[in-house]
C-alpha cells in the first residue's frame, strides 16, 4: 500500500512538472521505458518496416504500429527545451493583423503550451476584452455539444469588438471534420483567430483545405517537415529555413530566412505584385482589343475584302516594340513607397477587395 502511495505521488509530481513548463511555454519530452523480449522486438521490427514502405496512409500505419510498442512504460525523467520565439515575431503578426489577415495556429505542441506560444506572439490578447473558447470533450456527444455552444457564442458576439479565439485539440478536430463539417466551416468563417493544438500533418492539411473551401485565400507558413503537406495544400506555400531542416523551405513557392521576413514579403512584394498583374492583364486586354478594331473598322472600308490594314512586321512590331514600352514601366512602377506601405498596413485591404 505505501508503494502503491509512493508511486501516486510520483506520478502526481510528474504531471504538475509538466503542466509548470507547459505553463511557461516550454516544450515537454516525456522519457519512459521497458524491456522488450527478442521475438516482440522482431515482431515490432517487421511491423514497422512494412507500415513504413506502404505507399498509403504511410503516416497512420506507423503511428498505429508504435502505439502498440509505447505501452506499459516506467518513467524515467522529463525534458523541458526552450523554443525561444524568432525576433519580431509578436510585432509581424500585429501589423499584419491590421492589414485583415487572420491567423490561424496549428501545432503539434500540447494545449497549454500552445496557449502559452500565441500568448508570446500575440495570436491572442492577455487582456479582458480577449477571450478563450474550448472545444474538447471526452466522447463525441461531449464535442458536439461544446461545439455548437462556441459556435453560438461566436454568432452573438460576431458584431462586438471582442478578441474571441477557440482552441480545439487533434481527437476533437477528428471527430468535428468527420461529423460535424458543416457546422466547423460556419465557424472558421467568423473567427479570426484559432488555435489547434495536438494536430497531425494531414489534419494541418484537411485544415487549409476547409479554409479554401470557405473561398478564403490560404496562406501557410512552417518550417518543419511536419508543415510539408500544410504548404503545399495552401493557395501560397511560404518556408523558413532554419534550425527544424530545409523541407518545408523546398516544398514552398516561397522561402525566407526568418519569420519577420513575411511582413515585407506580403505588403510590399505582395501588394507590387498585385497591382502589377492587374494593371497588366487589362493592359493586354486593351491593346488587343485597339488592334482588332482597327482591323474591324478596315474591313468595312475595304468592302470586307478580307485583306489586313497591316503587314506582319508590323503586327509583330505592334507587341515587341509599339506597345512594350508600358509594360517594362509597369514591372518597375511603385505607386506607394516601401516605407508608407509598411507604416500603413490597412492599404492591403483595397487588394483584398479587389480594388485597382
Amino acid at each position: 500500500m505505501r508503494l502503491f502511495f509512493l508511486w501516486l505521488m510520483q506520478i502526481k509530481t510528474f504531471v504538475d512538472a509538466v503542466d509548470k513548463y507547459a505553463q511557461l511555454g516550454l516544450r515537454t519530452l516525456c522519457l519512459g521505458w521497458r524491456e522488450l523480449s527478442l521475438e516482440e522486438y522482431l515482431e515490432w521490427s517487421r511491423l514497422f518496416k512494412e507500415a513504413n514502405s506502404a505507399l498509403v496512409d504511410r503516416e497512420w500505419k506507423v503511428a498505429e504500429v508504435c502505439q502498440k510498442l509505447e505501452h506499459s512504460l516506467d518513467i524515467l525523467g522529463i525534458s523541458a527545451i526552450e523554443d525561444r520565439l524568432q525576433d519580431g515575431v509578436p510585432e509581424t503578426i500585429e501589423i499584419l493583423r491590421q492589414s485583415g489577415i487572420n491567423f490561424w495556429m496549428l501545432t503539434g505542441d500540447k494545449q497549454s503550451t500552445a496557449i502559452q506560444i500565441a500568448l508570446l506572439c500575440n495570436l491572442i490578447s492577455s487582456e479582458p476584452k480577449g477571450q478563450l473558447l474550448y472545444i474538447n470533450g471526452k466522447t463525441e456527444d461531449e464535442v458536439a455539444r461544446s461545439l455548437e455552444r462556441v459556435l453560438l457564442t461566436m454568432r452573438i458576439t460576431s458584431s462586438e469588438p471582442k478578441e474571441l479565439a477557440f482552441v480545439v485539440d487533434g481527437w476533437a478536430l477528428e471527430i468535428i471534420l468527420t461529423r460535424y463539417k458543416e457546422a466547423f466551416t460556419e465557424l472558421a468563417v467568423l473567427s479570426k483567430t484559432a488555435i489547434c493544438c495536438r494536430v497531425t500533418p494531414s489534419q494541418k492539411a484537411q485544415l487549409v483545405k476547409l479554409l479554401k473551401s470557405c473561398d478564403y485565400r490560404t496562406l501557410a507558413i512552417g518550417d518543419g517537415g511536419n508543415d510539408v503537406r500544410m504548404i503545399q495544400q495552401a493557395h501560397i506555400g511560404v518556408g523558413i529555413s532554419g534550425r527544424e531542416g530545409l523541407q518545408a523551405a523546398r516544398a514552398a513557392d516561397y522561402s525566407i530566412g526568418k519569420f519577420r521576413f513575411l511582413k515585407r514579403l506580403i505588403l510590399v512584394h505582395g501588394r507590387y505584385s498585385y497591382n502589377r498583374t492587374a494593371f497588366l492583364s487589362q493592359y493586354s486586354f486593351y491593346k488587343s482589343l485597339l488592334i482588332c478594331f482597327i482591323q474591324i473598322l478596315f474591313s468595312f472600308v475595304s468592302g470586307i475584302a478580307g485583306t489586313s490594314l497591316f503587314n506582319s512586321v508590323s503586327l509583330m512590331a505592334y507587341n515587341v516594340f509599339y506597345t512594350s514600352i508600358p509594360v517594362l514601366t509597369t514591372v518597375l512602377d511603385k505607386d506607394l513607397s516601401e516605407k508608407t506601405v509598411t507604416q500603413n498596413p490597412e492599404i492591403l485591404l483595397y487588394c483584398q477587395a479587389g480594388s485597382f
